[in-house]
């Protein structure tokens, strides 16, 4: 019964890192667990895709849109509970997560058309340079408002 007493005093998100009153994770550590919710957020996006277009005939273009969700779904999982462990509500911190991705789809965008159809790059390379380049501002965005501790 003590256990329940406890675990019923505790903050929503105690026990799975979310205690509102410690401190964010530096960014010693936070950076590179960011990056890693990224790559894994991206294996889980690209291999929905593979999986979709290759054994179950599903139009790529729908399929990426399905990766895009599933990744995105995996990288606020981890970026919430794992990079930043974040204690905002969820409601809040989904909207606020929706906004970045929308942010971060038009910074992607647009960096893309520069590279690709102003430099001339290949396709890949253009995007592999985008996603580098686009770490930086996603990290900020994420540790300062979307994953924000007060």
């Amino acid at each position: 019964m003590e256990n329940a007493e406890v675990m019923a005093n505790e903050a929503p998100n105690a026990r799975f890192g979310g205690d509102p009153n410690a401190r964010a994770p530096s960014h010693r550590k936070s950076v590179p667990l960011y990056i890693g919710a990224g790559g894994i957020a991206t294996a889980c996006h690209y291999a929905l895709v593979a999986i979709a277009v290759e054994w179950l005939g599903v139009w790529p273009l729908a399929a990426t849109v399905g990766g895009f969700a599933l990744g995105s779904a995996v990288k606020y999982w981890l970026n919430y509970f794992v990079a930043f462990r974040s204690a905002q509500p969820h409601p809040v911190t989904m909207a606020r997560f929706a906004a970045f991705l929308a942010i971060m789809l038009a910074l992607n965008t647009m960096c893309f058309a520069v590279l690709h159809e102003g430099v001339g790059l290949h396709y890949m390379i253009a995007q592999a340079l985008v996603t580098v380049l686009l770490i930086p501002p996603g990290y900020v965005l994420s540790r300062r408002w979307v994953f924000i501790r007060h």
